[in-house]
C-alpha cells in the first residue's frame, strides 16, 4: 500500500491524538499529516520530480517524522545520513544516491556548506532548526494532500548499510516493503494502540525510524530523544507515561549499569523492544529481574528490515524448563507472514542443531541493491534473500544466530561461533561487553581471542577469565583476551570486529592452541 495514504487515514481516524514528542514540541496526528503535505507540495514546487532522491541530514527531532511521510507523499525517495557518521561515509552516499537535495539540521550547518561546495549538482539545500527559515519556508506551501499516488513497487528509501565490511550499499526497499515492516510489528511484537506511548531512543535514520509509521497507523504517541542518556531515559518514562521503549542491547547493558541508584520501576512501561544484535543471555536475565518481564526481541537486517524473527514476553521463561531457558538465547519464531529457513551449501534444510544459513522470503524483503546488479544476484534469488547470518534451528522452530559467515572461527578444522563464547563471558560477573575474533595462529590456522570491557568498578585478569571459560567451552575457549575500556562499535551500536583486528594487528599467536 502506497505509505502516504497509511498517514493520510490515521490522520483522519485519530485526528487529535498527540502524534509526536521531542523535547519541547508536541504535535498531533492531524498537525504531522498537513505538515507532511506542505514537505510534499514545497519540494515539488522546487522542482523535484517523483523518483528523485532526498537526502536528511539530522539529529534525532520532530521534524524527522513529518519529512519522512512527506517524502512518501511527494513520490520522493528518502536518503536517510546518519548524524553520527562522518563528512566522509556522507560524500560517498550523496554520490551514489545521485541526490538531488538535502535537508540538514542546523548543527550540521557548516558541514553542509563543505558538502554544497563539492556537489553542485545538488541545487537545494533546506536547512532545520538553528532560525526560522524552514517554518516559513514550510507555511508557504500548500496543505492540501499532494495529487500523486505511489504503487506497491515504487521505491520509497534507499537505506544505506554501515558500511563495516566495506563501500555501503544502497539498499531498495519499496512502499510495500515499508508498509508491510509497519503491519508485520503491529501483528507480532510491537502490539500498541492508541493510549500507547512509544520511546525511541536510536537514531531515526536507522532502526527506530521503522516504528514512526506503525506508531502513527495505531494513533499511538512516539517519543523521541535526540541522545541516549540512561537517567534521561529513566526520567523521560516517567515524565511522558512511556508504555513501549524500543533499543538496542548496547543501550539496556548500558541502562541496566547506569540506572542501579535509581528504583527498579520504569513507570508505566509494559514492554521493552530490543534488536540490532545479539543479547548476551546472561545481562537478559539481570535485566529481567530488574525491570520485569516486559521483554520482546525482533531480528532483521537492511535486506529484510526488523521484521524476520520475534522472540514475545511469553517465551523470555528465565524460571520455565530447560527447553524455555535455552530459548532466552534465540532469536525466536518468524513473523506470522514471514518464512525463515536455515539452509546448508547445497540449500537443503538443516537438521535441528545443524549450522546453515538464514534465507528470508516475505513481501518485505528488499528490490535489490541501487545500480548494483551482480551483488543484488548474489544475495536476492528467486525471490528469497541469503542474508549470510549463520545459525541453528531447533525442532520447534526456534532461530538460534551464531553470527556472521564471514566471522565464523575455523580452529584445528571445526568451525567456532563467536556468540558462542562470548555468552559464556558475559556470565563472568566483572564482563560488561564482549566480543571474539580469529586470529592466525602457527599450530590450528585460527585461534580464538577475546576482547572484553569490563563493568565499571570491576576487575578481573585474563587468567581468571581464562579458566572461567574452560570448563564451558573446551577447545572453544579464547587463548588469549585483551582487555579494552569500551568495544568499538558503528554507530548503529554494531561491535565492529574489523577495527578489534585492527587494534590486535592481526598477529599471530605462535603455538596459542598448544
Amino acid at each position: 500500500m502506497d505509505v502516504g495514504r497509511l498517514v493520510a487515514r490515521a490522520a483522519r481516524l485519530y485526528p487529535e491524538r498527540e502524534a509526536v514528542v521531542c523535547g519541547p514540541v508536541r504535535r498531533t496526528l492531524r498537525e504531522v499529516d498537513a505538515r507532511a503535505n506542505r514537505v510534499a507540495n514545497g519540494l515539488a514546487a522546487l522542482g523535484l520530480r517523483r523518483g528523485d532522491r532526498v537526502a536528511l541530514l539530522l539529529k534525532n527531532c520532530a521534524e524527522y517524522m513529518e519529512l519522512d511521510f512527506g517524502l512518501a507523499k511527494g513520490g520522493f525517495v528518502r536518503v536517510a545520513l546518519n548524524a553520527r557518521l562522518a563528512a566522509g561515509d556522507h560524500r560517498v552516499t550523496l554520490e551514489d544516491a545521485d541526490v538531488r537535495a538535502v535537508v540538514h539540521s542546523g548543527d550540521f550547518a557548516d558541514g553542509a556548506e563543505v558538502l554544497r561546495g563539492e556537489f553542485p549538482a545538488i541545487r537545494h539545500w533546506i536547512r532545520v532548526g538553528g532560525g526560522d527559515g524552514y517554518e516559513h519556508w514550510l507555511a508557504a506551501q500548500q496543505a492540501a494532500a499532494p495529487s500523486v499516488a505511489n504503487a506497491p513497487d515504487d521505491l520509497h528509501s534507499l537505506f544505506y548499510t554501515s558500511g563495516t565490511t566495506g563501500k555501503p550499499k544502497g539498499v531498495m526497499h519499496t512502499h510495500r516493503v515499508i508498509a508491510r515492516v509497519a503491519t508485520n510489528l503491529l501483528l507480532d511484537g510491537f502490539t500498541i494502540d492508541r493510549q500507547d506511548r512509544v520511546l525511541l531512543l536510536q537514531p531515526l535514520s536507522h532502526g527506530s525510524g521503522f516504528f514512526m509509521l506503525p506508531a502513527f497507523m495505531r494513533g499511538a504517541c512516539s517519543v523521541i530523544l535526540d541522545r541516549f542518556d540512561p537517567a534521561e531515559v529513566v526520567g523521560t518514562c516517567a515524565r511522558e507515561r512511556i508504555t513501549f521503549v524500543k533499543l538496542i542491547p548496547t543501550m539496556l547493558i548500558k541502562l541496566l549499569e547506569g540506572t542501579r541508584a535509581v528504583a527498579r520501576d520504569l513507570g508505566a512501561v509494559r514492554a521493552i523492544m530490543y534488536g540490532a544484535s545479539p543479547m548476551p543471555v546472561e545481562k537478559l536475565r539481570e535485566a529481567m529481574d530488574r525491570f520485569g518481564p516486559v521483554f520482546v526481541q525482533i531480528y532483521g537486517q537492511a535486506e529484510a528490515p526488523v521484521t524476520i524473527t520475534v522472540l514475545p514476553p511469553e517465551d523470555h521463561r528465565p524460571q520455565g524448563t530447560a527447553d524455555e531457558v535455552r530459548r532466552l538465547a534465540s532469536a525466536g519464531r518468524p513473523f506470522l507472514s514471514v518464512d525463515v529457513q536455515v539452509l546448508d551449501g547445497n540449500g537443503e534444510a538443516v537438521a535441528p542443531g545443524e549450522p546453515g544459513e538464514v534465507v528470508v522470503r516475505s513481501g518485505h524483503v528488499m528490490a535489490g541493491y541501487w545500480r548494483r546488479p551482480e551483488l543484488t544476484l548474489e544475495v536476492l534469488r528467486d525471490g528469497a534473500v541469503h542474508t549470510r547470518d549463520m545459525a541453528t534451528v531447533d525442532e520447534r522452530g526456534y532461530i538460534y544466530l551464531l553470527g556472521r559467515r564471514d566471522e565464523m572461527i575455523i580452529s584445528g578444522g571445526f568451525n567456532i561461533a563467536p556468540r558462542e563464547v562470548e555468552e559464556v563471558l558475559h556470565r563472568h560477573a566483572a564482563v560488561s561487553e564482549a566480543a571474539v575474533i580469529g586470529v592466525p595462529d602457527s599450530t590450528w590456522g585460527e585461534a580464538v581471542h577475546a576482547c572484553v570491557a569490563l563493568r565499571p568498578g570491576a576487575t578481573a585478569s585474563e587468567a581468571e577469565l581464562l579458566e572461567f571459560c574452560k570448563a564451558a567451552l573446551g577447545f572453544r575457549r579464547p587463548k588469549a583476551i585483551t582487555f579494552l575500556p569500551d568495544l568499538p562499535k558503528n554507530p548503529y551500536g554494531k561491535v565492529l570486529r574489523q577495527e578489534l583486528r585492527k587494534l590486535l594487528g592481526a598477529r599471530v599467536v605462535p603455538g596459542a592452541g598448544s
